[in-house]
């Protein structure tokens, strides 16, 4: 994981340890044997569910495909994995990021707001990535000489959440294992990151840019906080190895650059008008307006379809986009604005010129699919949302439109098919059981949907948990 000191944070990671705890040996009761693939997944569903009861997500699409096409960049110079990776935003302030087993990576809103470039991004999901491909979860259980439930949740607070100390309860001796074992994995994590990071076509010094950031974070919140007791290695040590990383990689030769998948500064301004302060986002984007800053009068109109003043909208994202006419990103907002205004002929001509600029834009794709929808044209909606599905385990809506205008074409198994996978990523298992269970019985000529819908059902079963702790 990656993560800069505060009480705060602190706090927070231990309220999310107390269920990572609960989940691994209360539903998982045989978490002392070597764990499977589909034991992987199946904890990491279980994590990923507890969290989304716990902790506010980032639902907006158009930053979670941007997020999810960057980090599947990232998954493309992975190697051979047997994991299906996903991409979630936590929308909180706390700098830090972290991975689960199974391939589901979270990363909190206030590390995105402390970024510079789409490379820095990379780079900290290249990080987790690389916890995820080492199998560090795995390994730290199988290394570690585990005999309490308190040194279960130590190990489980330090794989996880980077929580520092763990002094508590005499654990002296686990907590010196621990805290090396997690320090060789933070080391391995960011080697194997860089690797990818540099095979995606990023730019290799983002990685040891972004660790700096961290760096200086840590000293302004937690500069009480001794060295030895944090749960990741050194920032500082972090910098001076990866600038080294940096120097060798440029020394090759190599440059394999490859242009960013979007404006990561459009994005970043989403999120700000999305999910932060209002009036304090308001305030920003009008002192970025001030300054002549185009990203700043997108961000204004972000925040006035957050506000659902549609008309202010449409008029400060029409300067955004002559502003910023070959961005994709840009241009399907104020699509968006204008269908939220009625004007749907306006809407899909400026989301087809979008995708003229960009073909594979999911965002455009869905937010087409929307318009299509309200003229009527449900068959061509569909088509888009088929394009993008691939997005749907972290944009769940997608799944949602499709269920809804498969409905309206009659064709019910697929409809109910697939609000059965909106119902499961939204973690409503009643909901997601009964919708499965509808479509079984119609999915005769959809062989794939079905043996999904059996695999489904049978997750979701109801089933009896020992609660052996096999200490």
């Amino acid at each position: 994981m990656v993560c800069a000191g505060s009480g705060k944070r602190v706090k927070k990671s231990w309220g999310m340890a107390t269920l990572l705890i609960f989940t691994f040996v209360v539903l998982c009761p045989r978490w002392a044997l070597p764990m499977s693939l589909s034991d992987e997944n199946a904890l990491g569903q279980k994590i990923l569910k507890l969290i989304h009861k716990s902790e506010p997500f980032v639902d907006d699409g158009e930053i979670l495909t941007y997020i999810n096409e960057v980090g599947q960049r990232i998954v493309a110079h992975v190697g051979v994995t047997p994991y299906r990776f996903r991409f979630f935003v936590i929308d909180e302030s706390v700098p830090n990021s972290f991975a689960t087993p199974g391939g589901t990576i979270y990363i909190y809103r206030g590390i995105i707001e402390m970024m510079s470039s789409e490379d820095e991004l990379a780079a900290i999901f290249g990080h987790e990535c690389g916890h995820i491909m080492a199998q560090h979860f795995q390994r730290s259980i199988d290394d570690s000489k585990i005999n309490s439930i308190a040194m279960l949740a130590g190990l489980i607070a330090g794989i996880f959440l980077g929580a520092p100390g763990l002094a508590a309860g005499g654990m002296a001796a686990g907590e010196t294992s621990a805290l090396k074992s997690s320090r060789e994995h933070e080391m391995e994590a960011d080697l194997r990151g860089f690797g990818y990071l540099c095979k995606s076509g990023y730019d290799p010094k983002a990685m040891p840019a972004m660790m700096n950031k961290l760096l200086k974070r840590t000293w302004l919140e937690s500069a009480n906080v001794p060295d030895y007791l944090e749960t990741h290695p050194a920032t500082q040590e972090r910098v001076l190895y990866l600038n080294d990383l940096v120097k060798k990689e440029e020394a090759s030769g190599k440059d394999v650059r490859i242009p960013p998948i979007g404006n990561f500064k459009v994005i970043q301004a989403a999120l700000i008008a999305g999910y932060s302060d209002e009036q304090k986002a308001l305030e920003h984007f009008r002192a970025g307006i001030k300054k002549g800053d185009s990203i700043a009068v997108y961000g204004l109109g972000r925040l006035y379809l957050r506000e659902q003043k549609w008309g202010q909208a449409v008029v400060e994202l029409k300067k955004a986009a002559r502003l910023m006419p070959y961005d994709p990103f840009v241009l399907s907002t104020l699509a968006e604005a204008y269908r939220k205004t009625g004007k749907l002929k306006e809407a899909k001509s400026i989301l087809e010129s979008a995708l003229t600029i960009d073909p594979d834009s999911a965002i455009a794709h869905y937010r087409l699919a929307l318009v299509l929808m309200d003229m009527g044209k449900k068959d061509e909606a569909v088509a888009n949302l088929t394009r993008i599905e691939e997005f749907a385990p972290t944009f769940p809506d997608i799944d949602y439109q499709l269920g809804v205008a498969l409905g309206q074409t009659d064709k019910l198994g697929l409809a109910h098919f697939y609000l059965g996978c909106y119902y499961y990523q939204q973690a409503d298992d009643r909901a997601a059981i009964s919708q499965f269970k509808m479509a079984k019985p119609l999915l005769a000529g959809s062989p794939s949907e079905l043996k999904k819908t059996d695999d489904y059902l049978k997750e979701l079963s109801p089933k009896k948990h020992g609660f052996s702790l096999h200490l």
